[in-house]
């Protein structure tokens, strides 16, 4: 019987750079000044190419000039031997506006009373049913 250890390894490793990718991309971000990773929306590596989504258009322009400090937080890591993997040549950063989400609307129910309904269909031993069944609900205390 094989480990479990060795069906995860079997299951995951299609998957396995993606992950490796994720990984190493959320240690970039973590790593970086904290006024900085809390308005990171989203990031993700498509070829060379870094794409970091902000929540705030000045944020935008202050990384893209400050992206010394992501590629050396990149060397860093390539020295201690991590993310490897990963070695964007240019860095994106964009900002895309979204509007904050609206309160739910109240939502308001209209309860009929059980007996009280209509019987809508042309074929008579359908009508006949739903007139038992209708005359079963009315007869009943309640």
């Amino acid at each position: 019987m094989k480990k479990a250890k060795d069906i995860l390894k079997h299951l995951f490793n299609p998957f396995n750079d993606k992950l490796q990718e994720k990984r190493c991309l959320k240690k970039i971000i973590a790593l970086m000044p904290r006024k900085y990773n809390k308005y990171i929306t989203s990031y993700s590596l498509k070829g060379e190419i870094l794409y970091i989504n902000v929540s705030h258009p000045a944020l935008r322009q202050e990384i893209f000039y400050n992206k010394n400090i992501i590629f050396s937080i990149i060397k860093t890591l390539h020295k201690a031997n991590q993310c490897n993997s990963i070695n964007p040549k240019k860095i994106v950063t964009f900002y895309k506006y979204q509007k904050p989400l609206a309160p739910p609307k109240e939502i308001k129910f209209y309860i009929k009373e059980a007996g009280k309904f209509e019987i809508k269909t042309k074929k008579e031993n359908l009508r006949k049913k739903f007139e038992e069944i209708k005359n079963l609900i009315n007869s009943k205390p309640g």
